[in-house]
């Protein structure tokens, strides 16, 4: 993305690594936008004009009006990637998180229960039990280990498995061909044929399940009894829900857990902070969420109508991009946002969304991380990265901005 006209240019962070900071850093431009205009005209990879918006309450109030939509289809939306051109050119698939009331609401009322604040708790003994098992594993190995593919991978792996009910065998194949779909280093076509094959799983799952005289107590068989015999559910809704929760709930948990272990390793201060108060792990993780921002492209919209935003009109079809890493380093907000702090109080943060679209599976998302990190300060005591920071491998090719490899010791 560049910026038109006089204005500084704005660059796409995942595809300038170089021109941050800190790998781990929103880009230095965009801090500057902050203190210009509510929004910025900038100029997309396929040449389309949008406005950009990357100041903390301007970003909310996009994503809390609803004369933003977020259906691809409409005009004007902005297609973040040449892969999201998939979504625009096939609706039927869309999950609904692409799109707008009363369809939104009335699928994802369908799925708000299991992912309420009581139930996300409720697996913390759980998930406990498989993290001791991890890492008593790697810890009995050889040293270095990888904390992504032996932690912040299987996981949320193994989260979304006990979820769903589904064999180890199905777990692997799910948890591959989602990983495509969220990888921009994979052409469209790949990406179009992942997708197929993983809904095609998908129904075969769903489709086994209404078969079942005595479906189970996972969530897939909850809503085949609940909303699909009831007529209230098809099968053909159900499926891009279901690719929406895998995705979702695996990619981004993986890669966020990724760069809050990278916190961990590298800061001995935070490290020592956790390890004599377990008690701010949830205000730690609130913070780490807030600080790395791994959505770093922005999320798109479009206006249905005119609409006035601080200093600028946005006209009816013209596409929106809010930076939510930008919005998390904003200093209005967030004193002092370039520095990470464990005791701050982050929970306006935007890593989940806001508004009728903000990320359904936070809490579980939250529970997870809190558990890895005290597990890793548990097994792990003094761990500290095995390579040079600048010989880490940062994913700026995946939507959800993270690492491919941590390699610690301790």
């Amino acid at each position: 993305m560049t910026q038109d006209a006089a204005s500084p240019k704005v660059t796409a962070a995942p595809s300038y690594p170089m021109e941050r900071v800190s790998p781990i850093d929103p880009p230095p431009p965009l801090a500057l936008l902050r203190s210009g205009p509510a929004a910025s005209r900038i100029t997309m990879w396929d040449g389309s004009p949008v406005w950009l918006v990357t100041a903390h309450p301007h970003v909310r109030a996009v994503l809390g009006d609803r004369r933003f939509t977020a259906v691809t289809s409409a005009p004007g939306f902005p297609m973040m990637t040449t892969t999201s051109v998939l979504v625009r050119d096939k609706p039927h698939t869309a999950s609904f998180i692409r799109m707008d009331d009363p369809d939104h609401s009335r699928l994802r009322s369908m799925l708000t229960r299991d992912f309420l604040h009581g139930r996300a708790e409720a697996m913390r003994p759980v998930l406990r039990e498989h993290l001791d098992e991890m890492l008593g594993r790697l810890t009995a190995g050889e040293r270095p280990v990888d904390l992504v593919r032996g932690l912040t991978i299987p996981v949320p792996s193994r989260v979304i498995a006990l979820l769903f009910g589904v064999s180890d065998e199905q777990r692997e194949l799910i948890e591959n061909r989602a990983g495509i779909l969220i990888d921009r280093g994979y052409r469209p076509e790949q990406v179009a044929a992942a997708r197929d094959e993983l809904d095609g799983l998908l129904r075969e799952v769903v489709e086994a399940r209404m078969r079942m005289s005595e479906p189970g107590d996972d969530l897939l068989s909850r809503l085949v009894t609940d909303q699909v015999r009831t007529g209230k559910l098809t099968v053909e809704e159900m499926v891009p829900m279901c690719r929406l929760l895998l995705v979702a709930g695996h990619g981004t948990t993986t890669s966020q857990a990724s760069l809050s272990l990278l916190s961990l390793v590298t800061d001995r201060d935070l490290a020592d902070t956790l390890t004599k108060d377990p008690e701010l792990l949830p205000k730690a993780v609130e913070e780490l969420l807030r600080y790395h921002s791994i959505v770093q492209n922005g999320l798109a919209r479009a206006a249905l109508e005119d609409v006035r935003l601080g200093d600028v009109t946005i006209r009816a079809g013209e596409g929106v991009v809010v930076s939510l890493s930008a919005g998390n380093r904003d200093a209005s907000v967030f004193p002092d946002p370039d520095t990470l702090d464990p005791t701050r109080d982050a929970r306006r943060h935007l890593a989940f969304g806001h508004g009728i679209h903000q990320c359904l599976g936070q809490w579980l998302a939250k529970v997870e991380l809190e558990e890895m990190l005290a597990a890793v300060l548990r097994w792990m005591p003094g761990a500290r990265l095995a390579v040079p920071f600048a010989e880490l491998d940062f994913r700026h090719e995946v939507s959800s901005y993270g690492l491919g490899a941590l390699p610690v010791t301790w």
